[in-house]
């Protein structure tokens, strides 16, 4: 029996694969974001740095560019399955709306909400069941809280395709470690927007610090044009991935009935 809904499926599936190389690439062993480096001067000064990995993060553009298009197109590709089974011919209307707008009834400053009623009637307009317009409406409100996040995603998406790709920036503020015998915990602070321009930076000159872990307090987030919510990126493809599973199970279940 053949799955009607194969190619959303392989869409979906060709997304899981971008999002695990872009983390590999992001946080795995071999390519770290962030690298401590210790070294010692002619004067016997123990010498401890953090590197930025600068070089890293052009090659990841690409990645993020690459799964949030197969998300979407995993989307687009349920539509495009309930048009075909209903008979709808093809066109730019049949696909997965996307508009969101402020919500105001949140408490929440950057909260959002879907803005697709226009596009539903357009889609209606054509002949598209209703059950399936239900479907994108459940979906949306669902993942109400995510949608900041996943709009994110959809903006990386659009930008790679037809502008430019976009960047994930990343930033620590603090390096923290446990002497020996000690309970409290010692902190070197990074100015802020440090390694916006440099590369190195230099937390400890003079005597070994005998420890055998640091902590690195960073984090990374994506810059997507025209968007001031800037996320963490795996965080915001989880919310993504999630939002389309919801698709993909309720699709399947309405195309079992």
């Amino acid at each position: 029996m053949s799955d009607e809904l194969a190619d959303a499926q392989a869409w979906y599936d060709r997304a899981q694969h971008h999002i695990a190389e872009y983390r590999a690439l992001a946080y795995g062993e071999d390519d770290r974001t962030w690298q401590l480096r210790q070294d010692r001067g002619d004067d016997g000064r123990h010498r401890y740095a953090l590197h930025f990995n600068r070089e890293l993060f052009p090659r990841l553009k690409p990645i993020a560019c690459e799964a949030a298009n197969a998300m979407f197109q995993s989307l687009d590709n349920i539509i495009a399955t309930a048009a075909r089974q209903a008979g709808v011919p093809r066109s730019p209307q049949i696909a997965w709306p996307w508009a969101l707008q402020p919500n105001t009834d949140s408490p929440l400053p950057s909260a959002v909400k879907p803005a697709i009623d226009g596009r539903l009637q357009q889609m209606r307009e054509r002949q598209m069941p209703e059950p399936w317009l239900d479907l994108v409406a459940a979906t949306f409100a669902a993942h109400a809280a995510g949608l900041v996040h996943i709009d994110v995603v959809k903006e990386v998406s659009l930008s790679g395709k037809h502008w430019e790709l976009v960047p994930t920036k990343a930033n620590a503020v603090a390096i923290g470690w446990h002497l020996p015998g000690s309970a409290a915990q010692s902190f070197a602070d990074i100015p802020p927007d440090y390694f916006e321009t440099e590369d190195v930076f230099v937390f400890h000159e003079g005597e070994p610090i005998e420890v055998s872990h640091f902590q690195i307090i960073a984090g990374t987030k994506l810059m997507a044009p025209g968007k001031a919510h800037e996320p963490e990126p795996i965080s915001a493809f989880d919310y993504t991935r999630r939002f389309v599973e919801t698709a993909l199970h309720n699709a399947r279940a309405l195309l079992a009935r």
